[in-house]
């Protein structure tokens, strides 16, 4: 039973301020509502609902056993809710989405892996099958195939006659408990396969994902906590369902074991990892209660992490917590007989070596603060206001300075329209047709523009291929030259990372400078419409760009390849080979066959995306701005419509205008991140 969720309050002051911003920018909001018209009003309303909906993407990854669902279930204030004992072959990534508001009655949901993704894992062995099939490596692809049989018969067995039918589908429920979890995602009950009613595991082997829906009003926003499964399991699935997961998230939270951190399990870890900003990365060494002394092996194990950091390419300021989610449950629990004597031993050891940050007079909280928590979830918090809270709160205020200024040209419109149609300078043309040249004129932009990106980031990352590729084959016939075809051979395939990291993040710099061009040219260009309407009634009048898209990690760099294999099949590939020439072009064509592979990821799963927010961001702008022009264009020579409700409001249009000018100063003028 928990008894002290205040403690998850802990680390809400690194969130504070991003709180306070999002209140005092809603108030704003409510002020420009008051004085809009009901086109406007809507806009704002939807405003305010994108703040209310913020939720932050928290993923938690780690091997198995690391103590991600431990780490979990604390996080969430319900210790145990996830089991741990999960099965080697499951792959569920589990999310508890935590003071959402779209969940309605629905509390827990489990999806399953569809047709297709299914023979992806039983024909061809999965990811681990696809990289033993390019790489040649026949003997371990059968050995891939007899555990599949082995697993899919065990699946059909306890699933009989439904098995065909729920792939696809999902389950639905009005609540979730530790027994219904344990259906779905833990180890399966043999003694009994046929019973629908299984108490533990009966659907696991082809569940991809959980989710449940909890309130936590201790949190002051919401958050969506991905627990994934460990990444080193037999066919890299849990590698693509963790990669998957990552994408979209704000914070990563790399759960390490404390007594093997950072082992070479750990290693397929940091090179997705590398791929991120350091912002966004937080190391969370669990399990210093297991450690003999941990107050003496914390600063060892730390110098260990960071040295294994800095060569996998990770910046060297990434956080590192050092905690216990065991000590985190007592401290909830409020029940220390939870410890084993070696744990409170690990405790006390600590205590007497703790800083004044740990308290003194009160035994609960100095277990809380001993486990690591507090820390975690400062640094969680501190990541979300600096990330996307600070981006959906700039983004807000410049769309809400917009609108605001959409209403006083409105405003002005409404006021020259008394004494007859405002003025219009378009050489002839009216203001729809001008607006229907510029769509097109900025739709054929986009279409330049993003083009280029696109083979320009293409041919940088073939570009990269192509130096990878002469660098280890003349590597590879100098050793050959030096050594024979005797012994085997090996080169470190982080060299092409770097090269298409490189080329990734080209990209991102010219599209962010490209883009940002064109959206000022844009936004100059629907300025002139306005002042071609209403002329120099308008004062200090102006519009702000929208923001440039935001461009996720290249995730899909630190992906496993064949290059990073160490199993015998490297030893038979290099035995199957006889005379320079096939050394050389055999090598030479797998290294092209898994770098194009990655190029393929990064361009469908990231690139694509991002250019695709390109367009439809400068298309919302335009079409938002079009509405409120031909607005104010029709109400040049008609009577002017009285808005009943607005007049109930204002006591004149001068009245409205001081009062916008006020509203849109407190908004401030500066730029968007």
């Amino acid at each position: 039973m928990t008894q002290n969720l205040d403690l998850l309050s802990a680390g809400n002051g690194g969130i504070s301020t991003l709180t306070e911003a999002f209140q005092d920018l809603s108030g704003q909001i409510d002020q420009l509502t008051a004085v809009a018209d009901a086109r406007s009003s809507s806009k704002l309303a939807g405003l305010k609902t994108k703040m209310e909906d913020f939720t932050a993407n928290v993923t938690l990854v780690g091997q198995v056993k690391a103590g991600k669902s431990a780490l979990t279930n604390i996080l969430a204030g319900q210790p145990g809710l996830l089991p741990s004992d999960v099965n080697p072959w499951t792959s569920v990534v589990t999310t508890l989405n935590i003071n959402t508001r779209a969940h309605a009655d629905t509390k827990s949901k489990f999806t399953f892996f569809d047709q297709e993704e299914w023979d992806n894992l039983v024909v061809g062995g999965g990811r681990l099958g696809e990289l033993a099939s390019r790489a040649g490596a026949d003997e371990e692809m059968e050995d891939i195939q007899r555990q599949i049989v082995a697993m899919k018969e065990k699946s059909e067995e306890r699933l009989g006659k439904h098995f065909e039918l729920i792939l696809g589908q999902s389950h639905q429920y009005d609540y979730f408990d530790e027994e219904l979890i344990e259906r779905y995602v833990c180890l399966g009950d043999d003694d009994d396969p046929d019973s629908v009613d299984a108490k533990t595991g009966r659907f696991a082997d082809v569940t991809k994902s959980a989710e449940l829906y909890l309130d936590l009003p201790q949190y002051p926003v919401a958050m969506r906590l991905c627990d994934t499964p460990g990444v080193n399991d037999t066919f890299m699935v849990r590698e693509q369902i963790t990669l998957r997961s990552l994408r979209g998230s704000e914070v990563c939270v790399v759960v390490l074991a404390a007594h093997q951190a950072l082992s070479t399990m750990d290693m397929a870890l940091m090179r997705i990892i590398a791929q991120f900003e350091n912002r966004q990365v937080i190391l969370f060494v669990n399990r210093v209660d297991e450690l003999e002394n941990p107050a003496a092996q914390i600063p060892e194990i730390r110098q260990r992490v960071a040295e294994t950091l800095k060569a996998a390419g990770v910046d060297a300021n990434t956080d590192v917590i050092f905690g216990s989610a065991k000590w985190a449950e007592a401290a909830l629990t409020g029940d220390a007989s939870l410890l084993s004597e070696d744990s409170r031993a690990a405790l006390n050891d600590m205590h007497k070596v703790a800083d004044q940050t740990v308290a003194q007079d009160d035994p609960v909280r100095a277990i809380w603060d001993l486990s690591g928590l507090p820390g975690l979830l400062t640094a969680i918090n501190a990541r979300i206001a600096d990330g996307a809270g600070l981006r959906l709160l700039e983004r807000t205020k410049r769309s809400a300075r917009n609108l605001g200024n959409q209403i006083r040209a409105t405003s002005v419109a409404r006021q020259l329209s008394e004494s007859g149609a405002p003025e219009r300078d378009f050489e002839g043309r009216s203001p729809a047709q001008v607006m229907d040249e510029l769509r097109r004129d900025y739709d054929a932009k986009i279409t330049t523009l993003t083009t280029d990106l696109r083979e320009k980031l293409i041919a940088r990352m073939q570009g990269a291929e192509a130096n990878f590729v002469k660098r280890a084959t003349d590597s590879l016939i100098a050793h050959l030259e030096q050594y024979g075809e005797q012994g085997t051979w090996q080169y470190d395939p982080a060299g092409l990372r770097m090269l298409q990291k490189a080329a990734y993040f080209s990209f991102a710099r010219n599209m962010r400078s490209q883009v940002g061009k064109l959206y000022g040219q844009a936004t100059a260009d629907l300025e002139g419409i306005y002042r071609g309407i209403l002329g120099n009634h308008l004062g200090e009048f102006g519009i702000e760009a929208p923001a440039t898209p935001n461009v996720p990690p290249p995730l899909g760099i630190g992906r496993t390849i064949a290059l990073d294999l160490q199993s015998t099949w490297w030893r038979r590939w290099w035995q199957k080979r006889k005379g320079y020439e096939a050394f050389a072009a055999d090598y030479a064509r797998l290294i092209s066959s898994e770098a194009r592979s990655i190029s393929q990821d990064i361009e469908e799963n990231q690139v694509a995306a991002v250019l695709e927010n390109i367009r439809s961001g400068l298309n919302d702008f335009l079409k938002e701005h079009e509405e409120t022009l031909l607005a104010i264009a029709k109400m040049g020579g008609e009577a002017p419509q009285k808005d009943s409700a607005l007049a109930a409001k204002l006591l004149g249009e001068q009245n409205r205008e001081a009062l916008l000018g006020d509203i849109l100063k407190g908004l401030g003028s500066e730029e968007a991140a």
